[in-house]
């Protein structure tokens, strides 16, 4: 069966939004990581070290965090954050960095912690259901990598504090950049990966390409770099993208985790922030092969249906004429 209709994919990734924070709205006094210029594509901080300075000499706190900050990826100023948690206990932006650093370490006790720190302060109804169609797209005992905050820390919630689908092992893109944490989880899934990369964006392609044989999917949110390089081996079986070298039937697949597994109650309701409609876009692109395979076989009160969905997803991030131009081709 085909891959990703090359089409749509290209004219999709030209209005995706890759699943990121919104900049805060914590008064300017406090630095906040959310206000760092970063590249999209790569993570790469555009924001000077300098810019940086500026902030960290307004308070204690802003010192500290912006050492944090301030680290290479590969190598987090982790007790420059935790000095900061000391300092300001309270500020909601350092619990996914906590989070990320106890899975480092492997201490599965204090990233719980810090997952139900998460679900009280950011865990919205809408992110729950995102994150757990995600998982329902991922087969039994699957590897998904994943990108930023929103299609990580959601996911690690129903894991750790709600018990679901633990089965499924989530590597994040942040922390394969480190080696030693890089180490550990090649050893334990019995995975191949490089000892140095001279792009940390390389990570992402070789979990895949080193790995051929294992259950590997990649969340919707991965830098598109990766989703070019690899695109002729990504197959859509709802919100992850299974990579496979040899053809892989994903159209059926698609249509169970559509029709019997996923939940539709927070897709388009108006009260969902801006940032949730931002992350439900990213169904378009699975829903669009869906349309097609419905179309090509005939079935046109589904199809309607799926296509009425494409659309008010589009309108509710507004990008509702870049998602009709796509529909009609």
């Amino acid at each position: 069966m085909k891959s990703i209709v090359t089409f749509f994919f290209f004219q999709f990734l030209t209005f995706a939004l890759i699943a990121q924070a919104k900049p805060s709205q914590r008064k300017e006094s406090v630095i906040s990581k959310y206000n760092l210029e970063v590249n999209r594509d790569t993570k790469n901080r555009i924001t000077t070290d300098s810019e940086i300075d500026e902030m960290a000499q307004k308070s204690a706190f802003n010192f500290h965090y912006s050492v944090f900050l301030k680290s290479e990826l590969g190598n987090k100023n982790y007790p420059a954050l935790l000095q900061a948690y000391q300092l300001d206990s309270t500020n909601s932006e350092l619990f996914f960095e906590l989070a990320k650093y106890n899975e480092t370490i492997g201490n599965e006790k204090t990233k719980r912690e810090f997952c139900k720190k998460l679900q009280s302060e950011k865990f919205t109804a809408a992110l729950r259901e995102y994150a757990y169609n995600t998982l329902m797209s991922v087969e039994t005992n699957g590897i998904l990598v994943t990108y930023g905050e929103k299609d990580t820390y959601p996911i690690w919630i129903l894991q750790t504090i709600e018990n679901l689908r633990t089965d499924v092992k989530v590597l994040n893109y942040d922390l394969l950049v480190n080696s030693s944490y890089r180490n550990r989880i090649q050893n334990e899934l019995g995975i191949k990966l490089s000892k140095r990369y001279s792009q940390n964006i390389d990570i992402l392609l070789e979990v895949a390409e080193k790995n051929p044989s294992k259950p590997i999917y990649y969340s919707l949110t991965v830098s598109h770099l990766v989703m070019k390089e690899l695109k002729n081996n990504l197959y859509p079986t709802g919100l992850a993208l299974k990579y496979s070298k040899t053809s892989f039937d994903n159209l059926l697949v698609l249509k169970t985790n559509w029709e019997s597994k996923f939940k539709k109650n927070h897709l388009i309701p108006p009260e969902n922030m801006e940032s949730d409609r931002n992350m439900n876009l990213n169904y378009v692109l699975p829903l669009l092969q869906l349309s097609n395979y419905y179309k090509d076989n005939t079935m046109k009160l589904q199809q309607e249906r799926v296509n009425n969905t494409i659309l008010l997803l589009g309108k509710s991030a507004n990008k509702y004429k870049q998602v009709k131009s796509l529909l009609n081709k």
